[in-house]
């Protein structure tokens, strides 16, 4: 899912997906060639625990 999708799902801003992204707490598991990140279910859980 796109951030925008992956942020909702989660109960977060896009920017905190970002930030966490630079931080390396929470990576994408792909970035398209545009350079957009998707996020799985899976990843987005992590931040559930």
């Amino acid at each position: 899912m796109k951030i925008n999708e992956g942020a909702r799902w989660a109960h977060i801003s896009r920017r905190t997906l970002h930030y966490y992204d630079e931080i390396g707490l929470l990576s994408p598991s792909h970035k398209t060639e545009a350079g957009y990140r998707l996020y799985s279910k899976q990843d987005l859980e992590v931040l559930q625990q």
